[in-house]
């Protein structure tokens, strides 16, 4: 059986062009010297469990369907897990995953690729890259898990290995999937329940799209198109430190409103040094749809909602009780699945409406730069038979937004990953510092 990418997954394969990549990033830090040969072992001995990294992506002929997952006859680990040489410093070990965030995947091949530095202090990092059209974070954790982690969870494998598939393999899936979305409508229009359901939906809708759609962005420095260089920055910090800044909030607060607000006091940070206006600048905040147990090996099952990052308010605590206003605001208004049911119905609509309405998401005036929050594994790690010390998990920046924060926590700390484009923001250490600083006033303040 042909298996492709879905519609969501392709848009995201489509996303990679020019400048931009399509990958995103885990960079792991282990104790001990650990060469390339014992990370292709390890792997070697795994990978049945990951079948997705033995598949590459084939086009559909004449472009009729989407790319399909095909075995790769030609695979060797040493294509995937390569020596990054070392030992290098932590700031040789940024400049480099810096500079494999601007180096493309081969699409000939599965899409990810790890290389394995030495690093000074008897360390080793492995910086990960996975292509975003195969591994959302909520997958890409559930692959570290089953490929890199000492304990892991098994999962069965189909003996049978996708094969290449021609044109009239391209066709029936196209038929198919024309008539999987007419019986699918068919059904859900004799559900009562359904019936009730987008009823809800359609009288929110309108609410909905003004409210996540609606170009209220204002113009900022991060509205640049997309040079070929990259940067990235590091911050970490005790997780229960966060959840106690949560705890203390004189309102309701979560994990990602202290990240959020925490972004704000290092964007208002870098925004005063250069001199630049400190008005709110509106985030992207990616919203999982998975669920825990679910079948299948669906790359991208997410959604979002845009919030505005107060950073003009003076007060650390002030920023992060007006983000956890509008986040609970957001959340109790279900705004995340009902633009996930908008655009899914649009699919079925019109192609080019739903063209349309990506382009429009898009926009540097719906939002000024994307930050997502993954949680990792809570219980410590290891790897190669040593210590996890550390876990970072970076995302590409897109065109017109020269900036991305990818958080994760894990093992009982919680960390961001700045990338950014190297000619649009200099000095992407002030962002960072300001993240610390930011986390600490709130951890004495409240």
């Amino acid at each position: 059986m042909v298996e492709r990418l879905s519609a969501d997954d392709a848009r995201i394969l489509a996303l990679e062009r020019g400048n931009v990549r399509g990958h995103t990033c885990k960079l792991l830090i282990v104790a001990g010297q650990h060469p390339p040969d014992a990370v292709r072992r390890l792997i070697g001995a795994r990978i049945a469990a990951v079948p997705r990294l033995r598949q590459r992506l084939v086009a559909a002929p004449l472009g009729i369907a989407t790319p399909a997952f095909v075995e790769d006859e030609d695979f060797r680990i040493e294509h995937h897990v390569r020596d990054g040489g070392g030992p290098v410093g932590e700031m040789d070990l940024r400049a480099e995953v810096a500079r494999l965030m601007s180096e493309p995947l081969e699409h000939r091949r599965p899409l990810w690729a790890i290389d394995v530095l030495a690093l000074d202090g008897s360390r080793t990092a492995l910086v990960w890259r996975l292509h975003h059209a195969i591994a959302d974070g909520t997958v890409a954790m559930r692959m570290a898990r089953a490929l890199l982690f000492d304990e892991r969870a098994e999962r069965a494998t189909s003996d049978a290995p996708p094969t290449a598939p021609g044109l009239v393999d391209a066709l029936r899936w196209r038929g198919g999937a024309a008539a999987g979305g007419a019986a699918g409508f068919l059904r859900a229009t004799a559900s009562p329940a359904t019936w009730a359901g987008a009823a809800r939906g359609a009288v929110r809708l309108p609410a909905v799209l003004r409210r996540e759609l609606g170009r209220t962005a204002r113009s900022s420095p991060l509205d640049r198109s997309a040079g070929s260089r990259r940067e990235v920055a590091f911050v970490d910090a005790p997780l229960e430190q966060v959840k106690a800044i949560a705890h203390g909030a004189p309102e309701h607060a979560t994990v990602n409103d202290v990240v959020l607000a925490a972004v704000a006091g290092g964007l208002r940070q870098w925004l005063g040094e250069a001199g630049a206006e400190e008005a709110a600048m509106r985030v992207k905040v990616p919203v999982s749809l998975h669920t825990p147990g679910e079948a299948g090996d669906g790359a991208n099952l997410d959604s979002f909602m845009c919030v505005d990052l107060p950073i003009a308010a003076p007060d650390p605590a002030a920023r992060l009780l007006a983000v956890a206003r509008e986040t609970r605001e957001r959340k109790t208004l279900h705004d995340a699945q009902t633009l996930a049911a908008f655009f899914a119905d649009l699919s079925h609509l019109s192609r080019s409406l739903e063209r349309f309405a990506e382009h429009w998401a898009m926009s540097p005036r719906v939002f000024t730069l994307n930050v997502s929050n993954v949680p990792g594994p809570p219980e410590p790690q290891r790897l190669l038979g040593a210590d996890l010390l550390e876990l970072y998990s970076l995302a590409e920046i897109a065109h017109r937004h020269a900036l991305r924060i990818a958080v994760v926590s894990a093992a009982g700390r919680i960390s961001f990953g700045l990338c950014a484009d190297a000619q649009a923001i200099d000095r992407l250490e002030l962002i960072a510092s300001g993240i610390r600083r930011e986390l600490s006033e709130l951890g004495a303040s409240l």
